[in-house]
């Protein structure tokens, strides 16, 4: 049993324990019908979303599309999983706390991160920013040739940490 697993149980025991005891306590009240199954649901409905949302809250890496990504993010750090080809990013967006994100590589994401890897280990910082990968054509039938839109995917911007060229002598 992972920990996701064991933390989403017993939350979800908890939870189940507290809609019983609302139940049990509105079942003898005067209040409406629909404020008696107003309590319970809601505390139900929130026993099931609560577990899915403590990766992020914890500040572990949550799964998500390469287009769900910022376009232009700092790479604070990452870790590949090359058997599962998926990768951990943690990115962070101007001054904001770095996020954590899950994702799955392909080959260029891979030669993205062996590029970024070498820079970090030289010292570097390295900024990524959403490029749009060139649109492949289809020709569908009856010769008729359509655009295909690909999906946008990131590159190293060399640019974003340059020092600025000193002006001519003053």
């Amino acid at each position: 049993m992972t920990f996701f697993n064991a933390f989403a149980l017993s939350f979800g025991l908890l939870l189940a324990g507290l809609v019983l005891i609302a139940a049990w306590i509105f079942r003898t009240a005067a209040a409406p019908l629909a404020a008696k199954l107003a309590l319970p649901a809601l505390l139900v409905a929130l026993g099931c979303l609560t577990p899915y949302e403590v990766n992020s809250m914890l500040g572990l890496p949550r799964m998500a599309a390469l287009a769900a990504l910022p376009d232009r993010a700092e790479l604070i750090a990452f870790v590949a999983h090359d058997e599962d080809k998926r990768a951990d990013l943690w990115l962070r967006v101007e001054d904001a706390p770095p996020r954590a994100y899950e994702i799955a590589i392909d080959e260029a994401m891979k030669k993205l991160l062996r590029d970024a890897r070498d820079r970090k280990e030289h010292g570097g910082r390295v900024m990524l920013v959403k490029r749009a990968e060139h649109a492949a054509k289809e020709t569908g039938h009856q010769g008729v040739t359509k655009q295909r839109s690909a999906d946008p995917v990131y590159a190293i911007d060399d640019s974003a940490f340059a020092l600025p060229n000193k002006g001519d002598g003053e």
